[in-house]
């Protein structure tokens, strides 16, 4: 999820986002999720065009549990499952995602630069670029699919589409989007199939106010203060962070003990193609992590499927062990200490440009 306008982080709020659970409003129930997620970064842009309904649609038909976008508003205000603050890296058109209607944004081709396993690859050979021209008609849409399904798509369309699935959405502009989006999910409950994160605390402490029921990131104090103290952190209910932090081993075996012992559950995001792979995938099962939001789902799902069913036999074992182990699997390094994670936040704060993935140049 990010952008080109780019912000400083520290290494804390870059490492965890955290998400309160909040009980689901009247007669209305939550949408399932397994014990261990697949979350479909932009519905698996390694595997389909970034956040188009193409991508959502082969995501969900593979199984996956929480669909994670990136949320942006048009210039008449319809908040658009986009990344960027331009239409420059996806698409075949130039401009600021503010300057176009919603209606302008989704006659769009936003498959035009995709190629498989690269989120934004403008320099491959045109014949690359297989699924360019679906959106605007010189080329068939493949079969169970539209035209309509390659453009820039709005929440509201995925949202209907899929109204069994839980939805992991980042703010992306500001105190508007986050008004925006407040409002939406008011009349698209109940309050705890989303989780809302934006990396502005102001931001974030706005969207708390106006829609206290929904789940939303803490602030970087509060996320610094849990890895140094591995302690309760009441409220609060998941935390979302990479494998590794430029050399610093973030998930570990005694990471994911802590987020357990702590009441917190671990969903894993990933720094690009090179650990977003099977062998790390399996790795952090392995560990006993709660979901893996992976750019891969659907090459993803059998390995997630797997550990599912093998929580499940384990759960008829034993009702004191949650993690499934494999010996198999390669021995994870030891955990940097939380004094030492702390100082490397503390250094970098302000001397960074960090984007929460995997786009180099844009948040």
């Amino acid at each position: 999820m990010r952008r080109s306008v780019p912000f400083v982080l520290s290494l804390a709020l870059s490492l965890g986002l955290l998400v309160p659970a909040v009980s689901p409003a009247g007669s209305v129930t939550t949408p399932p999720i397994r014990p261990v997620a697949n979350l479909s970064h932009a519905g698996g842009d390694f595997e389909s065009p970034h956040s188009t309904m193409y991508a959502m649609k082969r995501a969900v038909a593979a199984g996956v549990d929480v669909l994670d976008m990136d949320l942006r508003l048009s210039a008449d205000g319809v908040i658009m499952v986009q990344h960027d603050d331009t239409v420059d890296r996806l698409t075949g058109d130039t401009g600021a995602v503010t300057s176009f209607t919603a209606a302008q944004l989704q006659a769009m081709d936003n498959a035009y630069w995709f190629v498989p396993n690269c989120w934004s690859c403008h320099s491959e050979p045109v014949g690359s670029y297989a699924l360019r021209g679906i959106r605007t008609g010189g080329v068939p849409a493949p079969a169970g699919f539209t035209a309509d399904d390659f453009g820039i798509a709005t929440l509201d369309q995925i949202v209907t589409a899929f109204p069994d699935k839980r939805y992991n959405v980042e703010i992306k502009d500001g105190i508007a989007g986050a008004d925006a989006l407040a409002a939406y999910i008011a009349t698209h409950g109940p309050a705890d199939r989303w989780v809302v994160v934006a990396f502005d605390a102001t931001v974030m402490q706005h969207f708390h106010t106006i829609a206290p029921d929904v789940p939303v990131a803490p602030g970087v104090d509060t996320v610094i203060a849990w890895f140094g103290t591995r302690g309760p952190l009441s409220g609060y209910s998941y935390l979302e962070v990479p494998p590794k932090y430029f050399e610093i081993e973030v998930v570990t075996p005694k990471f994911v003990a802590d987020a357990h012992a702590a009441g917190l559950k671990v969903w894993v995001w990933f720094n690009g193609a090179d650990d977003d792979v099977p062998a790390e995938w399996q790795r952090l099962l392995a560990m006993g992590v709660d979901g893996l939001n992976t750019a891969r789902p659907l090459a993803a799902e059998p390995y997630i499927a797997a550990a599912n069913a093998a929580r499940a036999a384990a759960a008829t074992t034993t009702s004191t062990s949650t993690t499934i182990a494999s010996a198999s699997l390669p021995a994870t390094g030891r955990d940097a200490t939380p004094t030492a994670l702390v100082g490397v936040a503390l250094v970098v704060v302000g001397s960074l440009l960090v984007r929460r993935r995997r786009s180099v140049g844009a948040n």
